[in-house]
C-alpha cells in the first residue's frame, strides 16, 4: 500500500481543513479516478480505515504509490480499448446488417418492415403466376405436338385445308377419337403412303373414250 501524509480532515475537492497543523500518516487503499486540473494530475484516493465520504483529490506529486497507480492506469487503459472493441464490433454489426437488409441510417417506424413484406407477399404472388403460366405454356405447346411426335399411328387422311399458305392434313390417329391438322410436309414425311391414297382417292380418272 502507497502511504503518504495527509490532514485526518479532508474534502473531495483535495482541500485541507483549519485544523491542519496536525498531520498523521495515511495510507492509500485504492485509486478510485483520475482529472486534470490546471495542467496538473490529480487523482481520487480511498483511504485505508476511513469511509469513502472521505475519499479526496491529490496532486500526483504528493503521492508515493506507484504501484497503485500504476495499476489504476492499466486498468483504465484495458477498460478503454475494451470499450473501443465494443463499439468498433456493434458498428460493423450494424453496417453488415444494414447491407444485408437495405436499411437506411435513420430510424424507422416499422414502415420499411412493412413496405418488405408487401414486396415479398407480391414477389411471391408474381412466381406463383409465372409458375401457374409457364405450365398453361408447357400444356399448350403438348397440345401443339404432331401425333407422330406423341409416337400416335395415322390411320387415315380424312381432308385438307390451307392456312398460312401451307397445306394441311386432317389425320385420324388409331384408336384416337380426335382428328388433327398436320402439316404435309410432316405427313409426307412419316406417313408417304396415306398421303398417296388420299390423293388417288380424289383423283378424277378419264377413259380413252372420253378424253377423245
Amino acid at each position: 500500500m502507497g502511504r503518504t501524509k495527509q490532514p485526518k480532515s479532508t474534502n473531495n475537492d483535495g482541500g485541507n481543513s483549519s485544523d491542519g497543523s496536525s498531520e498523521e500518516e495515511y495510507v492509500v487503499e485504492q485509486v478510485v479516478d483520475r482529472r486534470e486540473r490546471k495542467g496538473k494530475v490529480e487523482y481520487l484516493l480511498k483511504w485505508k480505515g476511513y469511509d469513502s465520504s472521505l475519499n479526496s483529490w491529490e496532486p500526483r506529486e504528493n503521492l508515493d504509490c506507484p504501484e497503485l497507480i500504476k495499476a489504476f492506469e492499466q486498468a483504465r487503459t484495458d477498460a478503454a480499448k475494451k470499450d473501443g472493441s465494443v463499439k468498433e464490433k456493434e458498428t460493423k454489426k450494424r453496417a453488415n446488417k444494414k447491407k444485408k437488409t437495405g436499411e437506411s441510417d435513420n430510424d424507422n417506424d416499422g414502415t420499411d418492415d412493412d413496405a418488405r413484406d408487401d414486396t415479398l407477399t407480391k414477389n411471391k404472388s408474381k412466381s406463383n403466376d409465372e409458375t401457374a403460366d409457364g405450365k398453361a405454356a408447357d400444356e399448350e405447346a403438348a397440345d401443339e405436338m404432331n401425333g407422330f411426335e406423341k409416337g400416335y399411328i395415322p390411320e387415315k387422311i380424312l381432308g385438307a385445308t390451307e392456312a398460312d399458305k401451307e397445306l394441311l392434313f386432317l389425320i385420324q390417329w388409331k384408336d384416337k377419337d380426335q382428328a388433327q391438322l398436320v402439316k404435309s410436309k410432316v405427313a409426307r414425311m412419316h406417313c408417304p403412303q396415306l398421303v398417296i391414297d388420299f390423293y388417288e382417292e380424289r383423283l378424277i380418272w378419264q377413259s380413252s373414250e372420253t378424253a377423245e
